[in-house]
């Protein structure tokens, strides 16, 4: 830190960044002229007993270490305004002790002068220069008494008028420096408050753009889901899981507009653990970008034998949106021609059941680039190695970096020595081609199916209802839910959701938070007021597309159980339907 930045936050007792900016602003410039007048009050002290002037010394160290108490004072409770009087007014009772002890001082006649810079800069303008003047006025009576009083100074008239000119010059200084002062933090705040103005309106515009892109795009995931769980064709159910690692990727693009990174997507953390052909994925993948009119760019995979046959459990939407997201990022920064991407898989290592796959994807020519960073050659592995932070936000590649780092691994982001990009992660995935690795996966199934039965009877029983003011947002979820739930009830609205809750009782509350007539909040909170009376407790769940950092709080302090934003996978709903029907 430089000494500046250190002194600068010496004096402000380390409060910067911690408080408004004109407060942090006066701490700083009373402790500076507090810490001035603990300094010359000390330096005077000294003189003084130097010379045998045991009472002006006396005087002196005691205001000294009054302004030194007064700092501490400031340093506790913030309360620089009155600190600032007391030490002003302590400054001029010691100066009219120090003429009255020898008024034929000078020296003392100079300190006169400071009078209203001190004034000015601790009062402000207008109460710092009634002040002066009123300073001035009793200055000018002492020096113009009548002869033969006791206080009359005897100071020659040349001094006298360097008195006034020194005096005047620092009042008109110190006013310039107060005014452009004072106008300066006035422009300052000004700037700060239109900046959070603008900083709100952009907010509310992304939270609405977010609610809007999220509703539809729930209800394509929910059926793209549903449809991929019906006997399709391997053909039919690539393009469907390209449709659903397609709206995953545009939801993390929302994401990525908002700038959140503690949002809580329950459906992002809910993995897949479902068999899958490594080969059959990438070149599923690969054939979105060859079908394409004007063809840009040329493929060539290349994947361990082992792996081209084997089947692995894990997660292919996401694997499929992994390589979207790269592909895509370099073709939308690539330059001029066509370009060769090499894909490249193998086996990295395996323990137990896990397989650790390392993928490499490697660019023909360089693709543009906008970091200046200084590049650092590693002459240990031939790359070229360069600032991560930077290539993430150029190239856009947060979607790929979040999913790669959720499914356990990390994205790194390499040039060859031609400027070839190259971007490698390792993931790991289960091996289910053994028979007997199949045998027993089967088995812990059932077992599971044996143990979940009687919740799933639970689960299928209860009464649930909806509250959802989307007539397409209802008949999905209930669509999406009957395979679970057969009884669930729609509210159309808070309003009805309060009515049907006063006839009928229910084990399960889906309440969306965004509705006409009454919301879901104020409905949460009317629903826990009535049952305050009857000492009885519905789970509530909000199923909402306020997603945005502080929504899920805002949920639960309403009164709400839990919460999952939209798009929303239904096993995790239904996951949490459980968890809340176990606790009743």
């Amino acid at each position: 830190m430089r000494p500046f930045n250190k002194l600068l936050n010496f004096l402000s007792f380390g409060l910067q960044g911690k408080c408004e900016e004109r407060v942090l602003s006066n701490i700083i410039f009373i402790n500076l002229l507090s810490f001035t007048g603990f300094t010359l009050f000390t330096i005077y002290a000294s003189l003084a007993f130097a010379r045998g002037e045991i009472l002006h010394g006396l005087v002196s160290l005691v205001s000294a270490m009054i302004i030194l108490g007064s700092i501490q004072y400031v340093k506790k409770t913030r309360k620089y305004g009155i600190t600032a009087k007391f030490n002003l007014t302590l400054v001029i009772i010691v100066l009219f002790f120090l003429f009255a002890s020898d008024p034929d001082d000078g020296s003392v006649m100079l300190w006169f002068s400071l009078v209203p810079v001190l004034s000015v800069f601790i009062l402000g303008n207008r109460n710092g220069s009634i002040i002066s003047l009123s300073f001035l006025i009793i200055t000018v009576i002492i020096l113009f008494m009548p002869e033969g009083f006791m206080l009359k100074p005897e100071f020659s008239a040349l001094f006298t008028t360097r008195f006034f000119g020194l005096y005047a010059a620092h009042y008109l200084v110190a006013s310039i420096m107060e005014y452009y002062r004072g106008n300066y933090l006035r422009i300052a705040e000004l700037q700060l408050l239109e900046a959070k103005n603008e900083t709100k309106l952009k907010e509310s515009f992304i939270s609405k753009l977010s609610h809007q892109i999220r509703t539809p795009l729930s209800n394509i995931m929910l059926v793209g889901h549903m449809v991929n769980k019906v006997n399709l064709s391997e053909e039919q159910r690539d393009m469907m899981e390209t449709i659903i690692a397609s709206a995953n990727n545009l939801v993390s693009t929302i994401e990525n507009i908002a700038e959140i990174a503690e949002v809580d997507i329950e459906s992002k953390k809910e993995l897949q653990d479902k068999g899958f052909n490594l080969h059959s994925i990438i070149q599923s993948t690969i054939r979105l970008f060859t079908v394409q009119k004007e063809q840009v760019v040329d493929f060539s995979l290349s994947i361990d034998d082992q792996l081209k046959q084997q089947e692995l459990a894990g997660d292919p939407v996401r694997l499929k949106q992994i390589f979207l997201n790269l592909i895509e990022t370099i073709l939308k920064n690539k330059r001029p021609g066509r370009i060769n991407i090499s894909i490249l898989a193998d086996i990295h290592g395996r323990i137990s059941d896990i397989t650790e796959i390392r993928f490499e994807i490697k660019t023909s020519k360089p693709i543009n680039l906008t970091s200046g960073d200084k590049e650092i050659i590693n002459p240990g592995n031939g790359f070229i190695t360069q600032n991560y932070t930077n290539f993430i936000n150029n190239l856009d590649l947060n979607i790929a970096r979040k999913i790669i780092s959720e499914l356990g691994g990390k994205l790194h982001i390499l040039q060859t020595q031609e400027k070839n990009q190259v971007f490698l992660f390792t993931l790991p995935f289960k091996a289910t081609g053994a028979p007997e690795l199949k045998d027993k996966m089967i088995s812990a199934a059932k077992e599971a199916d044996r143990d979940s039965a009687d919740i799933l009877e639970k689960l299928k029983s209860a009464n649930v209802l909806l509250v959802e003011d989307n007539t397409i947002n209802q008949k999905i979820v209930v669509l999406s839910l009957n395979k679970f739930i057969q009884n669930i009830d729609v509210a159309n609205n808070g309003k009805e959701a309060l009515d049907k809750f006063g006839t009928s009782r229910y084990d399960i509350i889906l309440m969306d938070v965004q509705m006409p007539v009454i919301d879901g909040f104020l409905a949460t909170k009317k629903i826990r007021e009535i049952e305050s009376t009857t000492n009885s407790h519905t789970p509530i769940i909000a199923i909402t597309a306020n997603a945005l950092h502080g929504d899920k709080e805002k949920c639960l302090t309403s009164g709400m159980d839990d919460y999952i934003s939209k798009p929303f996978q239904v096993e995790v709903l239904v996951e949490k339907i459980k968890n809340l029907l176990l606790d009743k």
